[in-house]
């Protein structure tokens, strides 16, 4: 046998042998004890050689299945075991060569080991032969397959045969799993896989997602199973998380009451921590390496059945979102508060198939809930009659801010009241509607157009719209005072920023809000230095240009919660909210470096040879606390800067009089 591997090209550079029990269980024929007998004597081979042979022989023959592993200098080797004709556990070793990717603690080690032969270990184990470790397993798959042709037909062949066998038929089960569109699909062949693969008795496969399992798949006697305790199944799974089979012996007549057998293997179909269902195997006996390949195959179709799980819940999430997105995006072109409300109720009806809806908000007492839209309900009638919080259905469900499904308003001990005429079903949802946690209104829905009842499915969807709904009815009228401010507001059309109106109309903002909140703002004039001179010498259109470019400089360099403003000709502005005098200092100093770093066209036929800015900084209150009063300050700072040099910023100190401008 040995003589033949030996010819096989991919074995070549491989050290082959071969040991058997009840004798040494380091190969034939090596040197000094060593597998590798050409690293020589040494203290590190001598010792530890034959008990790394000695684990893995026990491990594979114990095991029955071939494993690689690494002797104590870093080489690598792999065992497969099989029984010679005397009915004894062999193995074949091969192996010497080293790993692509060693470990760099294992070298060190190495090199520090003594040498009998006057060259270093190390050396000479960086004269063995190099392998990818992929490589090594493929040749691996190859000395099984060809032991399989050499060894005796009644000792090796019939049993690497049939786990070859199986082994093909697991792949190929695997591959038509991955392939099959359904759930139902991948139970179905997992069941058949399991029967033909393995040759079993009876397989039943059990599925589900909810709290409980149910029979699926029932393959073997024609009896079918009825009764089941399902439920018991899944706590059953949830004790054992590792998700190895389970062996069940007299707990068989409590699971499956219909079903004679002493001996039912439990195999969890389980996929990132998910319990997806259970194959049940009644009434065989199963060595350690079909478990293995058992509980490979199940977890190939766990696999699958939870990527078909996420996909489907996928899908239908995409498809109530785009629902949803195209319904909230037309909610957000409304422009009154009218059309708001009753596109809410026609959008809920159309949603939940409701022929009727009705919206009620409360009003600014907070006492009554009025009707403010509707549909299937005369609304100039039902507005006239307001209902008052915390008394009646609707009344209750906005007192509580629980929602409300009933699917029967007879039988509901909640309700317990006659249907009214009016209504053609006995199913209704009433829903408060929240916006930050504080409740504004009850939406009302009732009668499904397919007449049946509502669900907790329909609830669900609902409240994907009203919590959205819930904050566009609490802003509205701030948005239609937006709206009007919009209006005012305006841009400078040279820049693009924002112009003295809307410095003013946020300064009165900004004012109010830090007088309420006891908290300082900050306002920056910036002024470009010696401008005028780069007009007239480099013309109006670099000018221009310089402007729009000191406009983006100002932009990037603020931060995103400042107002930056074009005050006029050369001058801009900079609100700056909560922000202390030192703070917006540092923010002046950051926006004078960047002017001063930027290249401008031109630019050194000025005094400086380069345009630069200066800068005044005035704080609120210290400053004063009127818009003009605070300009003025951060002017003055300004032309202090100015007086001192220019390109470079002040802030504003009590002076007995205004420094004159210097241009």
């Amino acid at each position: 046998m040995l003589a033949t591997l030996r010819r096989v090209a991919a074995l070549a550079p491989l050290q082959l042998a071969i040991s058997c029990e009840q004798e040494t269980h380091l190969p034939h024929n090596s040197q000094n004890h060593s597998f590798c007998g050409s690293l020589g004597n040494n203290g590190l081979c001598d010792a530890d050689c034959r008990a790394s042979f000695e684990d893995a022989f026990r491990d594979a023959c114990q095991n029955n299945r071939p494993l690689i592993f690494s002797c104590a200098t870093g080489l690598l080797f792999f065992a497969i075991p099989f029984r010679d004709d005397r009915d004894r556990n062999c193995c074949l070793f091969a192996g010497g060569v080293r790993d692509e990717a060693p470990d760099l603690a294992v070298l060190e080690k190495l090199s520090n080991a003594p040498s009998g032969d006057g060259g270093t270990l190390l050396e000479k184990l960086l004269g063995r032969p190099q392998i990818k470790r992929a490589q090594f397993e493929e040749i691996l798959g190859k000395t099984l397959t060809l032991l399989t042709i050499l060894a005796d037909e009644q000792t090796l062949a019939r049993p690497l045969r049939g786990l070859t066998q199986r082994l093909a038929g697991i792949a190929g089960a695997s591959a038509e799993i991955d392939r099959v569109p359904s759930s139902d699909a991948v139970l179905e062949l997992l069941g058949e896989t399991l029967i033909l693969l393995f040759d079993l008795p009876r397989v039943i496969i059990l599925a589900g997602e909810g709290e409980a399992f149910s029979v699926r798949v029932e393959l073997g006697p024609a009896a079918q199973t009825k009764n089941c305790a399902c439920p018991r199944l899944r706590e059953l799974l949830g004790t054992h998380p590792d998700g190895k089979p389970l062996l069940l012996r007299q707990e068989i007549g409590e699971f499956f009451p219909d079903i004679d057998s002493d001996r039912a293997i439990c195999v969890p179909l389980r996929s990132e921590g998910l319990d997806l269902g259970l194959a049940v195997i009644f009434d065989s006996e199963m060595p350690e390496r079909d478990l293995l390949l058992l509980e490979l195959l199940a977890g190939r179709a766990a696999a699958k059945l939870n990527r078909l799980r996420l996909a489907a819940l996928h899908q239908q999430r995409q498809a109530t979102s785009q629902r949803l997105i195209v319904m909230l995006g037309q909610l957000s072109l409304v422009e009154t508060r009218e059309e708001l409300y009753q596109r809410i109720v026609a959008m809920s009806c159309e949603l939940l198939q409701a022929a009727r809806s009705s919206l009620m908000l409360l009003d600014e007492t907070g006492e009554w809930l009025r009707i403010v839209a509707a549909r299937g309900i005369n609304l100039e009638v039902a507005a006239g009659i307001p209902l008052r919080f915390g008394e009646g259905i609707a009344g209750r469900v906005a007192q509580s801010g629980l929602h409300l499904l009933v699917t029967d308003i007879e039988k509901d001990s909640r309700v317990g009241i006659a249907n009214r005429p009016r209504f053609q079903t006995k199913s209704f949802i009433c829903i408060p509607i929240k916006a930050h946690e504080r409740t504004v209104g009850v939406l009302n829905l009732a009668d499904k157009e397919t007449g049946t009842t509502f669900t907790d499915e329909d609830l669900a969807t609902l409240r994907l719209l009203i919590d959205h709904a819930a904050l566009l009815i609490e802003r509205v009228a701030v948005y239609e005072n937006a709206r009007k401010l919009e209006e005012l507001a305006a841009r400078d059309p040279l820049t693009g920023l924002y112009n003295r109106r809307m410095l003013e109309a946020r300064f009165q903002e900004e004012l109010s809000r830090c007088f309420r909140l006891k908290q300082h703002f900050t306002i920056m004039m910036i002024d470009l230095d010696h401008f005028k001179i780069y007009n007239d010498q480099c013309g109006h259109v670099a000018g221009d240009h310089a402007l729009k470019k000191v406009a983006q400089l100002l932009k990037k360099s603020a931060r995103e919660m400042d107002i930056v403003t074009r005050y006029g000709g050369e001058e801009f502005c900079l609100l700056l909210p909560n922000t202390s005098k030192e703070e917006a200092l540092f923010v002046a100093e950051r926006i004078r470096r960047a002017i001063e770093a930027e290249i401008f066209p031109g630019e050194t036929a000025l005094p400086t040879g380069r345009l630069t800015a200066s800068i005044g900084v005035a704080c609120y209150p210290d400053a004063g606390e009127k818009f003009e009063t605070l300009i003025n300050a951060a002017d003055v700072a300004l032309y202090q800067a100015k007086s001192k040099g220019r390109n470079r910023l002040a802030s504003f100190e009590v002076i007995p009089s205004r420094i004159k401008k210097t241009g």
